[in-house]
């Protein structure tokens, strides 16, 4: 059960992480 809590903050973390980069991105673009 502790390991599935945390994959699934691993994958929130991740998912937060790649979200940023892409509004950086996106920014960066304009």
């Amino acid at each position: 059960m502790n390991i599935l809590i945390g994959f699934i903050g691993l994958c929130a973390a991740a998912l937060l992480i790649y979200y940023v980069y892409i509004l950086m991105k996106g920014d960066e673009q304009k």
